[in-house]
């Protein structure tokens, strides 16, 4: 009786986009219902093959109730991976074909990163890695996914019209998608264990996506600029990254120090890192 609840339950389980964590607490919160439904049939005179038959009966279809459990917890997160992945893929092998029949040479290096990175997203999506820490990792992919598909945009724009347009259009639609399923990941679906000040780290989590979102495509415009004009290649461009080091550093800051219960020293860093992002931004349009 036992062995045939867990493997129902695991079947349950396993449908579910949760961490470690959450699945061992799920799961012995389905088995202990069922083990205590199945003893309440026994003690009303059924046979042990009778009662765990009738408990299985009424608990329902495991797999409708997987999908159940995952929609309630973390509604259309994984449809929304899904429609990611899947059309990621099918854009990716669209630029390329556009670039080899349209344009006559075509970018493999990029279609390779593309495609490794969309089909990661698809595997961590229909297979779960329950041990691999979510936030970081699916953050990680996804930011990569995010830059890869910003160059694959740049590209699709050199192609000739409609396709261009079309494909610009795709690839604006699947680093929004992207950006949303980072504030998601990080905010709501998998908040932190270590902060005890939710409400606060849902706010600074917000200013600092916000900000960092800001500060990446500004550093990456401003290099590509300066690449234009430039004769060859350089240790000096690497400056042109530290407004991205310096970033994930007072990130990291604001965090530690909130972890630590210093709330206003974490807002006190967040707002000197927006007052300097808007001086800077102020400057720029200023000089142009």
């Amino acid at each position: 009786m036992k062995a045939q609840f867990q493997r129902f339950v695991e079947g349950i389980v396993r449908q579910t986009d949760c961490n470690l964590a959450e699945r061992e607490d799920l799961y012995e919160e389905l088995l202990s219902h069922l083990e205590d439904s199945f003893a309440e049939h026994r003690k009303q005179g059924y046979s042990g093959e009778e009662a765990t038959r009738i408990v299985m009966t009424n608990f329902g279809d495991g797999s409708e109730i997987g999908k159940q459990l995952q929609h309630a917890m973390y509604p259309y997160r994984r449809e929304m991976l899904l429609v990611l992945s899947v059309v990621s893929l099918l854009f990716a092998y669209g630029v390329y074909l556009g670039q080899l029949f349209l344009a006559g040479d075509a970018h493999i290096p990029w279609l390779v990163m593309a495609v490794l990175s969309s089909s990661a997203l698809l595997y961590v999506t229909v297979r779960p890695v329950t041990s691999l820490n979510r936030r970081l990792w699916m953050n990680g992919l996804l930011v990569i996914h995010l830059f890869v598909f910003f160059y694959g945009l740049l590209l699709a724009a050199y192609l000739e019209r409609p396709f261009s347009t079309i494909l610009t259009f795709v690839a604006a639609l699947l680093m929004l998608l992207t950006i949303i399923l980072v504030y998601r990941t990080t905010i709501y679906d998998f908040p932190s264990d270590r902060q005890a000040l939710k409400k606060d780290a849902k706010r600074l989590h917000f200013i600092n996506i916000t900000t960092g979102i800001l500060i990446v495509f500004l550093t990456l415009f401003f290099l590509w600029a300066f690449l234009l004009f430039a004769s060859g290649l350089s240790p000096a461009f690497l400056w042109f990254l530290l407004p991205i080091g310096v970033w994930i550093l007072s990130y990291a800051i604001q965090m530690h120090l909130l972890a630590e219960q210093k709330r206003r020293w974490s807002y006190a860093i967040a707002f000197i890192q927006i007052g300097a992002l808007l001086a800077g931004l102020v400057f720029w349009l200023w000089s142009m």
